[in-house]
């Protein structure tokens, strides 16, 4: 009896001591367990709205419904895979509707090509969004996997339209710009869309069929600036803008 008054206490008192370690591990491990779950979610929020904001501001190029539909499956599998890990996310079932519906809504690409560009900042959003999707869809930074022949597909069809939509910017500036009289800044327009197809562009004949009209326009230009320069209507001075000028750089 004096043996079991003399260990009642330390025996206890290791008990309450192993407890406390035990709950300690416990809470450690939810701990730790929680904070995985919230870098998943976060980085499949970034995923979710890299897609989102970038297929809104290339709204005006004409991507194939095959890409459009991928591109909106993974933003609805990303939702689906938050709704998993955290049921609590905000919203998540508003968000997973209007994954749904956008997904549904897809139809086939719009017939003709890239839609009218107005402004610089609209253009280089545009070009932005293209190499977003275009790095994620080559380095894989999906919530699906996809084929490594799916990949080179989408990625060819997302240089195209990349490279359109610098055609489409460069030509029509090039054109105002020499309606204005302001031939040099044409012809920078013109030889760094030319750079851009030569050392950015895949190499597809849609690609080389945009650098031949590019290179078209420049030796139009150049022909009608030695027009100008050679015509009597010029005068004894030749402005400074109507001489042929290299690429700055």
């Amino acid at each position: 009896m004096a043996v079991v008054e003399q260990w009642g206490v330390p025996l206890v008192v290791l008990g309450m001591t192993l407890a406390t370690l035990f709950m300690a591990g416990v809470a450690s491990r939810y701990q730790t367990h929680q904070a995985v779950v919230r870098a998943s979610v976060r980085r499949i929020e970034g995923y979710v709205g890299a897609i989102s904001g970038s297929l809104e501001a290339v709204r005006s190029v004409p991507l194939s419904r095959e890409l459009r539909v991928m591109l909106r499956g993974n933003v609805l599998v990303g939702y689906q895979e938050i709704r998993r890990l955290y049921r609590r996310y905000p919203e998540i079932g508003e968000k997973l509707l209007a994954a749904e519906r956008a997904l549904q809504s897809e139809g086939v690409a719009p017939a003709g090509g890239v839609g009218a560009i107005d402004t610089e900042r609209g253009f280089r959003q545009i070009i932005g969004a293209l190499d977003l999707l275009s790095g994620m869809v080559r380095q894989g930074e999906l919530c699906q996997p996809l084929a490594r022949e799916l990949r080179l597909v989408f990625c060819t069809e997302l240089g195209e339209r990349r490279a359109e939509v610098m055609a489409r910017f460069h030509l029509v500036q090039a054109r105002r710009q020499e309606n204005a009289g302001n031939l040099s800044k044409a012809r920078t327009h013109l030889m760094t869309l030319a750079q851009v197809l030569r050392r950015r562009g895949p190499g597809t004949d849609f690609v080389r069929e945009l650098y031949s009209e590019t290179e078209a326009a420049l030796s139009a230009l150049t022909d009608r600036q030695i027009g100008l320069i050679a015509s009597p209507a010029a005068g004894d001075r030749t402005p400074v803008d109507a001489l042929p000028q290299g690429h700055p750089g």
